[in-house]
C-alpha cells in the first residue's frame, strides 16, 4: 500500500471513529481570564471555569488550560494529549474526557495539533512506521519539549508531574517522548500505538512511567503488530516487552486484576498486568482491552481517573510552590515557610526561637522567647527554674527554692548552713556540736570519733583498735567478722569449710567429712557402712562390703563355700571344691562326669567310650555290646547276629559248631563214601548188560 493510500485510510478510519464526538463545546465556554493569586496559607479553592493561556512557538501555538483560580506560584501536574492521525488536540482531549479531569484531578491541560502533511492530514513524528508518511524532518519531540518547558517556568506546570498521553499516532508519539525526553516526563499513557519495532531505535534518557493500553480486536494497529506503508511496529506485548527490559523488571508480567474503562455499561472489560520489580524504580504496565477496537468508546470520568491515578501514583505536590513537597512541608500552603523545628507551628523563617516550641518573640534579644523567657527585659536572665525570683545565672542555687545566696561559698545556702562562715562547716544533724564534716557519726549524737576507722564508734566498740572487728556476739575472744561461728562459743574456725567447726570436725582439713561413726577412718559421708567398723565400701553394689565380699565386683555372688573360685549362687556344688557344673543335670559334676552332656551317662570304667549303663561290658574296654545275647561281644563273635556261632577258627564263613572240619578253610561239611558209591556204580552197568544182552536175544 503506498503512502498516500495509507495516510487516507488512517485518515479515514480516525475521522469515522472521531466524528460523532465533534470539537468540545467546552473550549466555546472558556474564555481568558485574569489571574488572581490566591490565599499563601491556605488551600486554593478552584472553580470549574477553566483559566487559558496561549503558548508555544511562533505559528505553531497551542492553548494551555488550567482550573479557575490556579495560582502560578503553586504547582499543579501537566497532561499533554496528542491526537491520532489526521485528529486534532481539542478533538483528543475532548475524547479523553481531559477537560472535566482539569478541575476534578486538579492538573493542567495542553492539547497541541501535529504538523498537516501534503495530503492535509495532521501527524507525528512519531516512529519509522508512524506517522511521518512523507519524509518530513520535524522535531516534534523539540516541539513538545518546549511546551512543557513554558508551561513550566512561566504558568506553575509542576516538572515532576509531566504527563504525556496519546491515541494512534498520539500513542507512537507519547513513547517516542520517552525515549527522547525520558527524564523530562512522569509518565506516558499510550493508547493504541506502540514503540519502534526495532527498539534500539529508542534513546535512553530516563526511565518513566510506562502504561501502554491496547486493543485485542484493533484493526489499524493490530495488537499483534504489523506494518504501515512499509514500516514495521511491535505487538502490544513486545512494546511493554522492551520497556520492562531496559527497566530491568521481572521477565514476565504479573495480572493485578480487571478494569472498567469502555462504555458506561459498567461491565469489566480490560486486564490489568505489570511488571513488577523494575531495578530502575520505574513502573511498566499493560492494559488489555478485551475486544475494543481502535478507538474504544472511553469512560466518563473513569478512563480519566483511572489512567491519571496510576501514572500521578507516588507523586507529592508541592502545593504551595516553595520547592518544599508536601510531605515534608510543614506548611503545605505558606511558600513563605517550610520548616518548624521546635513544633510551635509557627515556622522557622518567621519563629525568632526556631528551636523553642513554647515561644517566637525574643523582646530583650537574649535568644529566649517569651512565654520561656520569665524575664523578657532583662537580657541577663530568662530562666528561673525554682521560682525563687531570682534568675538562674544569678542564682547560686538555681534548682533550689529556698537559697540563692551561699557567703562561705561551701555550696550551702546561707539560709539553711548551720555554719554560714565556716566553709569546712555546714550541717550538724546529731546536734552532738560537732559539725558533720568532722563528726564521723553525724547522725548519732552517742558517738563521734571512730580510732581504728571500722566505722564503728569507739564508744561502742569492743576493739576500739583492731580495723578488723567490733563486736563478738558469743563472747569467746574472737570477734565477729573473722569468728566463724559468731554465735558459739565453742567454735571460730572452719579449715575446711564445711560448716562444721574444727573443733568437733573430725576431718577438719576435709570439707566432704565431719563425722566417724564407726571409727574406721572413713568418714560417714563416703563410708557405704558407717556403723560397721569392719566394711566401708561395697563396689558392685550388693549390700556386702568388699572386706567380706569373695566377689567384690559381682554383684550377683557374695560367698564361695568350698573355695572353689564359683560363687555359691552359681556353684551346682557350692561344697565340692572340684565340681561346679552340672551340664546335663545328672547329679555329677562335668569334671568327673565322663559324659558331661549326657544325663544318662556319668562313667566308662574300661575307656572304650561307651557308658557303664549301656556298656554289657563295663570292664571290658573291646566289647559293649552282645546283639545275638550269646554271651560273647559283637567285637569277638564272628557271627554276632547269630546265638549259635561264636568262632569261625578257619575263616570259611562257617561257625566252628557247624563245621565239619573247623580248621579246614576249604571243607565245612562232611565228605561222601566213594566205595559205596563205587558198588552202586558197578550194579547198574551189570543190569544195564543183562538188559541189552536179553533184549538182542529176543
Amino acid at each position: 500500500m503506498g503512502r498516500v493510500a495509507t495516510a487516507l485510510l488512517l485518515a479515514g478510519l480516525m475521522l469515522f471513529s472521531l466524528a460523532p464526538l465533534g470539537q468540545s463545546s467546552e473550549l466555546s465556554e472558556v474564555s481568558q481570564t485574569a489571574w488572581t493569586s490566591s490565599d499563601t496559607g491556605s488551600k486554593i479553592n478552584y472553580t470549574d471555569e477553566h483559566t487559558t493561556v496561549t503558548i508555544g512557538p511562533s505559528g505553531r501555538q497551542t492553548t494551555l488550560e488550567m482550573p479557575g483560580g490556579h495560582d502560578y506560584s503553586r504547582p499543579l501536574p501537566l497532561v499533554i494529549s496528542l491526537h491520532g492521525y489526521s485528529g486534532w488536540g481539542t478533538q483528543n482531549a475532548a475524547y479523553m474526557h481531559l477537560y472535566d479531569s482539569i478541575h476534578e484531578n486538579e492538573h493542567l491541560l495542553i492539547s497541541p495539533d501535529g504538523n498537516i502533511n501534503i495530503i492535509a492530514m495532521r501527524y507525528w513524528n512519531a516512529t519509522d512506521a508512524c506517522c511521518n508518511l512523507f519524509g518530513s524532518d520535524v522535531d516534534d519531540v523539540g516541539y513538545l519539549m518546549s511546551l512543557i518547558d513554558e508551561a513550566v517556568q512561566y504558568y506553575g506546570a509542576d516538572p515532576d508531574g509531566v504527563i504525556v498521553t496519546g491515541l494512534s499516532n498520539g500513542g507512537f508519539m507519547s513513547h517516542r517522548m520517552a525515549c527522547d525526553a525520558g527524564s523530562s516526563i512522569r509518565a506516558i499513557v499510550a493508547l493504541n500505538g506502540v514503540t519502534w519495532d526495532d527498539f534500539s531505535d529508542c534513546s535512553d534518557t530516563g526511565r518513566p512511567d510506562i502504561l501502554h493500553v491496547h486493543s485485542t480486536a484493533d484493526s489499524v494497529i493490530r495488537y499483534d503488530g504489523g506494518s504501515i506503508s512499509g514500516g514495521d511496529y511491535p505487538s502490544a506485548t513486545e512494546t511493554v516487552g522492551y520497556w520492562a527490559d531496559r527497566s530491568g523488571c521481572d521477565s514476565t508480567w504479573t495480572e493485578l486484576g480487571t478494569r472498567d474503562i469502555t462504555g458506561d455499561d459498567g461491565q469489566v472489560d480490560t486486564d490489568e498486568f505489570e511488571f513488577l520489580n523494575c531495578a530502575s524504580g520505574n513502573r511498566v504496565a499493560h492494559w488489555r482491552i478485551n475486544g475494543g477496537s481502535h478507538v474504544p468508546p472511553l469512560n466518563d470520568p473513569g478512563w480519566a481517573d483511572q489512567t491519571l491515578e496510576w501514572a500521578l501514583s507516588g507523586f507529592v505536590r508541592d502545593s504551595d510552590g516553595d520547592g518544599y513537597r508536601d510531605d515534608v512541608d510543614a506548611f503545605i500552603y505558606n511558600p513563605n515557610e517550610w520548616e518548624d523545628s521546635d513544633g510551635d507551628d509557627v515556622g522557622d523563617n518567621t519563629d525568632e526561637c526556631d528551636l523553642d516550641p513554647a515561644g517566637w518573640v525574643d523582646s530583650d534579644e537574649d535568644g529566649v522567647c517569651a512565654p520561656t523567657d520569665v524575664f523578657p527585659d532583662d537580657p541577663n536572665e530568662w530562666s528561673d527554674r525554682d521560682g525563687d525570683g531570682y534568675g538562674d545565672n544569678s542564682d547560686v542555687f538555681p534548682d533550689d527554692g529556698t537559697e540563692w545566696v551561699d557567703s562561705d561559698g561551701d555550696g550551702y545556702g546561707d539560709n539553711s548552713d548551720a555554719f554560714p562562715d565556716d566553709y569546712t562547716e555546714w550541717g550538724d544533724l546529731d546536734e552532738d556540736g560537732v559539725g558533720d564534716n568532722s563528726d564521723a557519726f553525724p547522725t548519732d549524737p552517742d558517738e563521734w570519733s571512730d580510732t581504728d576507722g571500722d566505722g564503728y564508734g569507739d564508744n561502742s566498740d569492743i576493739f576500739p583498735e583492731d580495723v578488723s572487728e567490733w563486736m563478738d556476739t558469743d563472747s569467746d575472744g574472737v570477734g565477729d567478722n573473722s569468728d566463724v561461728f559468731p554465735t558459739d562459743p565453742a567454735e571460730w574456725e572452719d579449715t575446711d569449710s564445711d560448716g562444721v567447726g574444727d573443733n568437733a570436725d573430725v576431718f577438719p582439713d576435709n570439707p566432704l567429712e565431719w563425722e566417724d561413726t564407726d571409727g574406721d577412718g572413713y568418714g560417714d559421708n563416703i563410708d557405704q557402712f558407717p556403723e560397721d567398723g569392719t566394711e566401708w565400701v561395697d563396689t558392685d553394689k550388693d549390700g556386702v562390703g568388699d572386706n567380706s565380699d569373695a566377689f567384690p565386683q559381682d554383684a550377683t555372688e557374695t560367698t564361695d563355700t568350698d573355695g572353689d573360685g564359683v560363687g555359691d549362687n552359681t556353684d551346682e556344688f557350692p561344697q565340692d571344691r572340684t565340681e561346679w557344673v552340672d551340664t546335663d543335670g545328672d547329679g555329677y559334676g562335668d569334671n568327673s562326669d565322663a559324659f558331661p552332656e549326657i544325663s544318662s551317662e556319668w562313667a566308662d570304667t574300661d575307656g572304650d567310650g561307651v557308658g557303664d549303663n549301656v556298656d554289657l561290658f563295663p570292664t571290658d574296654s573291646s566289647e559293649w555290646i552282645d546283639t545275638d545275647e550269646d554271651g560273647v561281644g559283637d567285637n569277638a563273635d564272628a557271627f554276632p547276629m547269630d546265638p549259635n556261632e561264636t568262632l569261625d577258627s578257619d575263616g570259611d564263613g562257617y561257625g566252628d559248631n557247624r563245621d565239619w572240619a573247623p580248621y579246614d578253610p576249604e571243607v565245612w561239611d562232611e565228605p561222601p563214601d566213594y566205595a559205596l558209591i563205587a558198588l552202586v556204580g558197578i550194579v547198574i552197568l551189570l543190569l544195564v548188560g543183562v538188559v541189552y544182552t536179553s533184549r538182542r536175544q529176543a
